[in-house]
């Protein structure tokens, strides 16, 4: 007799909670929400950039007010016009005329006035001799003897006191002083020499003139101790044209400790020009002499009050709410918010100066702009710098667009890494969520 045994009921072994519940995930339908551990696609930089939709203006490249004041100087000197272009340009001088680049117009016409001259002596000087059908050397005498004919016409004096002072620089070139052949040193020189002696007819203060004071500060880099005299110069300057942010923005230059300055003279003297220019500017001079200084050097991040330059910053748009003005200074904060991030990584200090300029640069965004122009981008990316001549305009702009579109969209990063799209417009701005 054969026995039958039950058969035990087998039961499937019981799985701690914490696998039953990947068990559960591996069971979902298809269509259940995807897998917690699986990647979840992150949108790249690109793709968060494209997400800001802001108009970018490109009237900026055309630069046409400015090269229509250079080609009508240039123009009169070559028809030896000389009594249309003196007065045309002392016209533009007194009226403190500036095109919609803020350059003044005197100024553009005096570069036009003597560039074919000046051109051929930086060619004479590049490649050892003059270029075909050259005027350079009859062209300095040429130049000169107009002077004569017209002793007492200061705007006739300011385009060959300017002519020395461009084919000075070409003699100089960009070497370090101590590289510099002697020769090279005494043309130098020589030809600041001569700039000088010829401006000493004129007073820019009896004449009320701008382009006169602005030549003066020119010839600092040709006098021996020019510190000594730059505070005063520019003081002169400013307060002939105060309206001109450009002379601020120089005097900080000429500041630093690479010229004729230091940071604590820099501020000192970013004080008093916005003490001096208060009632037109508010605090904004302060900011305007830190300007291109700053981005120069950041270093002088450590004596930047950076409160008032904020405040300063905020004055300028108030006065000037122009989308020029906006880019200009956005992109200077921006690239100051930016250096000071690099500063507290190297040294560890400056972090609320670092959050008070992100946070001033947000405002701007927000508050002032409305499109963005890439030309200033571009200058402010290589720290405004008008010396770089290897980058073409175009290309300039290309790359001030790319650096616009990646500063505008960090104040929104958070909504875009969601999904949010940013639409800037006349009246403001719209977030639409996905």
């Amino acid at each position: 007799m054969k026995f039958q045994f039950p058969l035990p009921v087998l039961q499937k072994p019981r799985l701690p909670e914490p696998l039953m519940a990947i068990v559960r995930k591996f069971s979902a339908p298809r269509d259940a929400a995807p897998l917690a551990f699986l990647p979840i696609h992150q949108p790249s930089k690109a793709e968060l950039v494209e997400r800001v939709k802001i108009p970018v203006n490109n009237a900026s490249l055309r630069l046409k007010g400015d090269s229509e004041m250079r080609e009508q100087g240039q123009f009169l000197a070559r028809q030896e016009r000389w009594d249309r272009l003196s007065d045309r340009i002392r016209e533009a001088d007194q009226a403190r005329e500036r095109t919609n680049q803020g350059t003044p117009v005197s100024e553009l016409m005096l570069f036009g006035a003597r560039a074919d001259v000046v051109s051929a002596g930086e060619h004479a000087l590049l490649h050892g001799k003059p270029a075909r059908d050259s005027n350079f050397f009859e062209g300095i005498e040429d130049f000169e003897e107009v002077l004569t004919e017209f002793p007492d016409d200061y705007a006739i004096a300011l385009i060959v006191a300017h002519m020395h002072i461009d084919i000075g620089w070409a003699w100089r070139g960009t070497v370090a002083e101590a590289d510099l052949h002697h020769t090279n040193r005494e043309a130098f020189v020589a030809h600041f020499a001569r700039a000088e002696e010829i401006l000493d007819r004129f007073s820019a203060h009896e004449l009320n003139s701008p382009a006169l004071s602005a030549a003066r500060c020119a010839l600092l880099p040709g006098i021996e101790h020019p510190g000594d005299r730059i505070a005063d110069d520019f003081e002169d300057l400013i307060d002939l044209d105060p309206k001109n942010p450009r002379h601020m923005r120089a005097l900080g230059t000429y500041m630093l400790p690479r010229w004729y300055g230091d940071h604590a003279a820099l501020d000192l003297q970013a004080r008093r020009t916005a003490a001096r220019t208060y009632d037109l500017w508010g605090a904004g001079a302060y900011t305007w002499v830190w300007f291109d200084a700053l981005l120069t050097d950041p270093t002088g991040l450590e004596h930047l009050d950076t409160d008032y330059f904020l405040d300063g910053a905020f004055d300028i748009l108030e006065r000037r709410p122009d989308q020029a003005t906006a880019n200009l200074l956005a992109a200077q904060i921006y690239c100051a918010w930016q250096a000071s991030r690099q500063h507290y990584r190297d040294t560890g200090a400056g972090t609320q100066q670092s959050a008070a300029l992100r946070k001033g640069f947000e405002q701007v965004i927000q508050n002032h702009l409305r499109e963005v122009h890439p030309l200033i981008w571009g200058h402010a990316e290589l720290g405004f710098d008008n010396g770089v001549r290897s980058v073409s305009i175009e290309r300039l702009a290309q790359k001030g667009r790319d650096f616009a579109m990646t500063a505008v969209a960090q104040p929104f990063i958070k909504g875009l890494e969601a999904g949010t799209t940013i639409h800037f417009g006349p009246d403001g701005i719209t977030e639409i969520q996905p």
